[in-house]
């Protein structure tokens, strides 16, 4: 009979990356991932020789062609559709972990059945936190982060408000939002839930999963004491531009929702 792994980690390959990204994330995992289970599931968004080299190098790694060479939620969720571990996560191949994060996040969820999503601390190379929770995003703040409002209103106080920059990033607290980059969910949450929303295109998608998953009463949890280093940053948020039509449409479509939404969300 087939073991069932602890954990599912699920990626997304962008080949201007780099095959190096994903090996060091790979080296990482299996030098500090003990006593921790898990299989790997990478989707990458086109295969090519160096994906080849590191499949050779990690055996046991499944590689996936992003659905329509499409990133984003159809792409997170091919991989969780064929994921089976007992928990699932998703990862940004630029993090490195430390020795003890994945059986401390696992620990928290095993101990806390209320506990439905949990995510690390992340720090970059000179040890400063890189933010990865927020609160839901207001109206206010979507425009002061997309529209050319950003630039004329005074909105600094909201923003460091929204990305929670007036709490301790150094103690565990429950939040509202947890960033898809770091991300440790209960199966059982995504057996209730279904998976990520894929009328999202770039934007916004977990963000809505998060309240999703509050709405129906589980709770989300950041704990600074699981500590992933960044080696190399995600691309920026995109802003009105080039793909304007489609983050300005993920800001509706997340609103929408929101707003469409019970109001009441249960007491943390």
């Amino acid at each position: 009979m087939e073991i069932q792994a602890d954990l599912s980690l699920c990626l997304l390959h962008h080949p201007s990356a780099g095959a190096g990204l994903l090996s060091g994330f790979l080296e990482s995992l299996y030098t500090h991932a003990e006593p921790v289970s898990f299989e790997v599931i990478v989707v990458a968004d086109g295969l090519n020789r160096e994906l080849a080299a590191v499949e050779r190098e990690f055996p046991d790694l499944v590689i996936l062609e992003s659905p329509g060479n499409q990133a984003g939620p159809s792409a997170l969720n091919h991989a969780l559709r064929l994921a089976s571990g007992r928990y699932l996560s998703l990862w940004q191949e630029g993090l490195r972990f430390r020795s003890g994060t994945l059986p401390g996040l696992l620990a928290f969820l095993e101990e806390n059945p209320e506990a439905g999503l949990v995510a690390p601390r992340i720090v970059a190379a000179d040890g400063k936190v890189v933010p990865s929770v927020r609160t839901v995003p207001s109206l206010a703040d979507l425009c002061l982060l997309h529209t050319p409002l950003g630039r004329f209103l005074p909105g600094q106080g909201l923003l460091r408000a929204h990305l929670l920059g007036n709490r301790d990033h150094l103690q565990d607290f429950e939040a509202e939002w947890l960033l898809a980059e770091a991300l440790v969910l209960r199966r059982e949450v995504v057996e209730e839930l279904g998976l990520f929303d894929e009328g999202f295109h770039l934007l916004y998608a977990d963000a809505d999963y998060c309240l999703r998953a509050r709405q129906a009463g589980w709770h989300l949890h950041y704990l600074a004491g699981a500590v992933v280093c960044q080696e190399r940053a995600p691309s920026s948020p995109p802003k009105a531009g080039r793909h304007q039509g489609r983050v300005l449409g993920d800001c509706t479509r997340f609103l929408l929702k929101k707003w469409l939404r019970p109001a009441q969300l249960p007491e943390g």
